[in-house]
């Protein structure tokens, strides 16, 4: 077990410094793995952690809120609440009452408050009605006074619904005017902070659409934006430039030179596997940033677009690290020796949950597992993204994967790593292997890649029962729908491209069609010829959603942002 005795860390500079688990994409921890992660991050110093609810959370008078999508109750709130509250750690609520909230639409109930896109209809009462409920909620079931209520990424605002009703109102009065509605209940139910996202109030301000452009100048009237318990929350998790940190936290500080926060993130949202090295990175600057800043609020998310695939503890490393470089410890070696101390695994070996290729750098988003499996053996989208030497790569991660199987406490994130390399592993060249065999008319070899076919069909089931141990042991059941029905449709597709090959082997059909079709190259709008490589590494297709990898365009897209 970890040793949760090491170095409680309680010199950390910040006044709040929090850690937040994504329980809307899919994914929803139970109670039991929240406390696990609160006597972790009580440990590393961290005062603060948060929920990240969509629709995930009980709301008195709406069954269908969150209904099937393994909501919590109000006793499981309270009861996470307590033993956090025990820990010497603050859970607060992070909820939306803007966008992000295209589940509930599924509802016929709830369209009638629905502005464009998945943003919640401003200034209708039924919509405040509704988000007086969620805030009742979160008011009743956490301690803290201290709520988030988001309203990000809403750049429909006012141009759905409200354009039909009230005619054109600039976005940045209707958000001013919605903010001062929502911060009216959160002051009713004794909130003394509501925290915003920044990248409306900043875009809007600015009259810049790009959130991360670190040139851009308040031009509007925002000296009445911000309703006077409102704290802005700067998130960015992409720079390695303190500078660049420095000069966003500078702008937001425009907009509301009090009581401003920092959102950093460890990657989890692209794959199975986490981006502990990527986010460090990150992490260092932005968090050094802070201090020069005199930020006092600081919190690290890990989000889990597109599934929630990758495991909640994946990302020890990145939350580790963030924790030391808050207390301003630079020293690499010393980060990587006091995380051995308490987690009984070299920081090393843990990072190799990366899955990422030596030959690949520093870039973000290279290790291409998740595309190499969700890719059709003969329809092929990635085919010619995919370099000479994966197959290599992936035989190397399993053999580095290998005798951290067995570690007695994180093992099983290990075991799933290598299930996923030995797949991909096997999977990488396949699509290709057929189509040169097909157009060499070479049937024996058909005849042997049909079994082939089978036997990854094979690791596939393997790598499906490590992975459904690793979500059920860290989430509820519920979304592991999704993750059933993609998998799923994985094997079946394998057993039915060998079965189509082997109908061609014997003449029960004389062409198959997906194979007649040339392959262009995703990475380029040109034809490209599968058998000249004009790239070396992998593509960046982790950042894209299954839909985008797969030929089935939008079936089962979940939560992504």
């Amino acid at each position: 077990m970890s040793d949760l005795s090491v170095k409680r860390g309680n010199e950390i500079p910040f006044k709040r410094f929090s850690a937040t688990l994504d329980c809307s994409r899919n994914a929803v921890v139970t109670v039991e793995s929240f406390k696990k992660w609160v006597d972790i991050i009580a440990a590393l110093g961290y005062n603060l952690t948060s929920l990240y609810m969509e629709d995930t959370y009980e709301v008195d008078g709406h069954p269908y809120f969150g209904h099937g999508r393994g909501r919590y109750s109000k006793d499981e709130l309270k009861e996470m609440n307590a033993y956090a509250r025990s820990k010497g750690v603050e859970l607060f609520p992070s909820i939306n009452t803007l966008g992000h909230m295209d589940t509930i639409y599924r509802w016929p109930q709830y369209k009638a408050i629905n502005d464009a896109s998945d943003i919640l209809l401003c200034e209708d009462e039924r919509t405040y009605e509704f988000i007086e409920k969620m805030i009742a909620t979160c008011a009743e079931c956490f301690d803290s006074r201290i709520i988030s209520v988001s309203m990000d990424e809403a750049e429909l605002l006012g141009r759905g619904k409200y354009l039909e009703l009230h005619g054109y109102h600039k976005s940045l009065d209707i958000l001013k005017r919605h903010m001062a509605r929502v911060c009216e209940m959160t002051d009713r139910y004794g909130y003394e902070m509501m925290l915003v996202a920044g990248d409306m109030p900043v875009r809007l301000a600015t009259g810049n659409d790009s959130y991360i452009d670190p040139n851009k100048t308040v031009t509007a009237d925002v000296s009445d934006l911000m309703p006077k318990n409102a704290a802005l929350m700067y998130w960015e998790y992409y720079k390695r430039d303190k500078e660049i940190y420095k000069a966003h936290m500078a702008i937001h500080q425009q907009i509301k030179a009090d009581n401003l926060w920092y959102l950093g993130a460890v990657w989890s949202w692209h794959s199975f596997s986490p981006e502990n090295y990527y986010s460090t990175r990150a992490l260092h600057n932005s968090m050094q940033a802070c201090r020069e800043m005199g930020i006092e609020n600081v919190e690290i998310c890990t989000y889990g677009d597109d599934g929630a695939e990758c495991g909640r503890f994946a990302v020890l490393p990145s939350v580790f690290y963030a924790s030391r470089i808050a207390k301003g410890i630079t020293d690499e070696e010393q980060i990587k020796r006091e995380f051995e101390e308490m987690f009984h695994i070299a920081y090393d070996d843990f990072l190799l949950l990366d899955l990422t290729q030596r030959r690949e750098g520093e870039i973000y988003g290279s290790h291409p597992q998740r595309y190499i499996l969700y890719n059709d053996p003969f329809i092929g989208l990635m085919d010619l993204t995919i370099p000479d030497h994966t197959r290599a790569d992936h035989e190397e991660l399993m053999e580095l994967l290998k005798p951290h199987c067995s570690h007695p406490e994180w093992g099983y994130l290990f075991r799933t790593m290598y299930d996923l390399c030995a797949v991909t592993a096997a999977k990488c060249d396949i699509g290709m292997r057929i189509r040169a065999a097909y157009e060499a008319g070479d049937k024996a070899e058909l005849g042997r890649l049909a079994v082939e076919l089978r036997r990854i069909r094979g690791l596939v089931e393997n790598f499906y029962e490590s992975f459904r141990y690793q979500w059920m042991k860290e989430n509820k059941p519920h979304g592991f729908d999704v993750s059933d029905i993609r998998l799923g449709g994985v094997m079946t597709r394998l057993s039915h491209c060998a079965d189509r090959l082997e109908d061609y082997i014997r003449g029960d059909i004389d062409r198959i069609e997906e194979l007649e079709e040339v392959l262009l190259d995703m990475r380029t709008p040109a034809s490209a010829d599968y058998g000249q490589r004009k790239y070396l590494n992998y593509w960046d297709r982790n950042a894209r959603q299954y839909c985008d990898i797969t030929s089935a365009n939008m079936l089962f897209k979940p939560r992504t942002c």
